[in-house]
């Protein structure tokens, strides 16, 4: 029973990580640490236009390399992670995420949405299968940095 326990709580400190994973990957532009979260043929949802789901690893990396392109500056916060069918070798999670990126003329915008997650331990780790970005939200610039000299 206790085996049983503590390896529920391994798993889901193994997730949580994954998840923090996910944002360090991306807002560092850390593409080893991004390739490192996802299972070689995972799904990255993030709208329900079919040309922004991107299927298999190598294509996810190159969706987030023209994101990092296009923002100089990203900063992610997820938020409500909550942890669902945590069996041996799959489970479901999800999670809220806020998200600032700062656009090449230096204004922020600020967006985001849930997380709704597949997982799978695979090659001794936990990874995202498939992530679905649901209840998106995003907001005009904030506000413009001014130049100092």
């Amino acid at each position: 029973m206790l085996v049983k326990r503590l390896e529920r709580v391994e798993t889901e400190l193994a997730l949580r990580r994954l998840v923090h994973d996910y944002c360090i990957g991306a807002d560092h532009q850390d593409a080893e640490r991004w390739s490192n979260v996802w299972t070689e043929d995972a799904v990255w949802e993030t709208g329900s236009d079919p040309e922004r789901i991107y299927r298999g690893r190598a294509e996810i990396r190159e969706a987030v390399e023209l994101q990092w392109a296009t923002f100089p500056v990203m900063q992610h916060s997820t938020s409500n992670h909550t942890l669902e069918d945590l069996g041996e070798n799959a489970a479901t999670g999800r999670c809220d995420a806020v998200v600032l990126v700062q656009l090449p003329d230096e204004r922020w915008v600020v967006g985001g949405g849930t997380y709704e997650d597949e997982y799978r331990y695979e090659d001794g780790r936990w990874r995202i299968a498939r992530r679905r970005v649901v209840r998106p939200f995003d907001l005009g610039p904030l506000f413009q940095l001014s130049q100092q000299d």
